[in-house]
């Protein structure tokens, strides 16, 4: 469906802090892969797990979300001895997967894996609940990897090619989205300060805007980089801008939007959480074996190798003192992005 053209007054603060508070010399005391964690989880004596744990992903398949599951899951499964199997429960930008864990048997055998927009439903007045109504287990890794990404008839293959062209022909140019999302709060982030004016369309998750873009059926989007850069390399998408402070050393060619002069942060953080009474010793168990997995040289060269991640490892305490700090910055724009969705 099609969005009126959405503007908002957002600033850079909870962009940055999105960043911030993710990387492992942060002061949320998270610690990086390879080394360790002053407040890391210490799993207790337990019988727990005597049997698979359900991971919902409340997001399709395909996309970062699925895939960074995926692999999560693939060395939590080592370490807790258990099969870890991925659901995908999709619809209405998360909420559905985020109610069935919430609303599910609080014994440590059904998880939610999500990433940051697991906040931003509530703020948009989709949902009832946030993550206080759930128990962090931990983080476990960070997407330093955001691009503005266009496909190659778009007529723009700079971002400053694209500003143009979006302030000569004001509401015409397509940004593909999910409405309620983090692709939402990106592109009223990027109208405003970009100062021009998109068609913010709904089309779907991560492999809906991608088949959108390589079908010309919509002009920019943003994307996860490990996601497009097949389409990269062939010369099928054009990166305008990375949405980060710098620019990442796993794909250094590709210029950050600061540094074209449009003052944008955006990432994602990812992590675990169980129904709000679930007990101490399954949560507790189950964040130790996140650290280890986070911990894991191998899990931490896949992450690199495949998605373009940093492997971070917050336990329960950080994870939720941090979900709260993000929370409370995204709640200065309740108005605006409540706005934008009704």
């Amino acid at each position: 469906m099609k969005n009126k053209t959405l503007k908002a007054i957002l600033g850079t603060t909870m962009a940055a802090l999105l960043l911030a508070g993710c990387s492992g010399g942060s002061s949320s005391g998270g610690s990086s892969s390879g080394g360790s964690s002053s407040g890391g989880s210490t799993a207790p004596e337990s019988s727990y797990p005597e049997g698979d744990i359900q991971m919902v992903v409340p997001v399709g398949a395909g996309g970062d979300t699925d895939a960074n599951a995926r692999l999560f899951a693939q060395y939590a499964e080592k370490e807790l001895g258990v099969a870890i199997p991925v659901v995908n429960v999709k619809g209405s930008s998360g909420t559905v997967g985020m109610e069935q864990v919430r609303t599910g048997e609080a014994d440590g055998y059904q998880a939610l894996f999500f990433h940051t927009e697991a906040m931003l439903p509530k703020i948009a007045g989709i949902y009832d609940y946030n993550l206080d109504d759930f128990r962090l287990a931990g983080v476990c890794l960070q997407a330093n990897t955001t691009l503005l990404i266009t496909h190659n008839d778009s007529g723009f293959t700079t971002l400053q090619e694209f500003i143009d062209a979006a302030k000569a022909d004001p509401g015409n140019i397509e940004y593909g989205m999910a409405v309620g999302g983090y692709p939402q709060l990106v592109g009223l982030a990027l109208e405003k300060e970009a100062g021009i004016d998109l068609n913010l369309v709904d089309i779907g998750g991560n492999a809906d805007k991608i088949a959108a873009l390589a079908g010309h059926n919509t002009d920019i989007i943003n994307v996860e980089y490990a996601l497009v850069k097949d389409y990269i390399a062939t010369g099928e998408f054009i990166p305008l801008a990375l949405l980060s402070a710098e620019r990442n050393p796993l794909f250094n060619d590709i210029p950050t939007a600061k540094e074209q002069g449009l003052n944008m942060e955006f990432g994602k953080f990812f992590f675990v959480a169980f129904p709000k009474d679930t007990p101490d010793d399954a949560v507790n168990t189950f964040s130790a074996a996140m650290k280890a997995v986070v911990e894991n040289p191998d899990f931490v060269k896949a992450a690199q190798d495949s998605y373009a991640l940093t492997p971070v490892y917050m336990d329960p305490a950080e994870a939720t003192a941090y979900a709260k700090q993000i929370e409370e910055s995204l709640l200065k724009y309740a108005d605006l992005f409540t706005a934008a969705n009704n």
